[in-house]
């Protein structure tokens, strides 16, 4: 069994993590903060469903990891791939997370002027759900 320490701080930029562990931390951190578990207890090798994900809290997962990652991913990511390691596995082998957490490091940085994060809902919701449809 993998344990994945939870004292990463993803706002801080980190060269020496892979990108695939980068994502196993986030999912880990939003997981703990998502169900109030203790994110020492959470094993990437672990069913999410162990933790008590259920089907709302795994697409909600899905959209905060679409929001995070300014990727369209599918809703079923989490039923299909059962674990932390799994999902992020995919995650690397299916889409381009090197490129996609680079730009969530510049993003950071730069903040135009009219979007602050207090007036910025186009990627609130789910999956950038809400911004679909307008």
């Amino acid at each position: 069994m993998q344990l994945q320490s939870s004292s990463l701080k993803l706002d801080e930029p980190n060269t020496a993590i892979k990108p695939v562990e980068t994502v196993q931390n986030w999912l880990i951190q939003q997981l703990s903060e998502q169900l109030s578990l203790d994110a020492t207890t959470i094993q990437v090798s672990e069913p999410l469903t162990r933790y008590g994900l259920d089907s709302i809290d795994a697409v909600t997962l899905v959209g905060d990891l679409e929001d995070w990652l300014d990727l369209d991913l599918p809703d079923t990511l989490f039923w299909d791939h059962s674990t932390i390691e799994k999902a992020a596995q995919y995650l690397e082998e299916n889409y381009e997370l090197a490129d996609a957490l680079e730009k969530i490091d510049t993003e950071a940085v730069e903040t135009p002027v009219n979007k602050t994060p207090e007036n910025n809902n186009e990627k609130k919701g789910w999956g950038n759900l809400f911004a679909k449809f307008k």
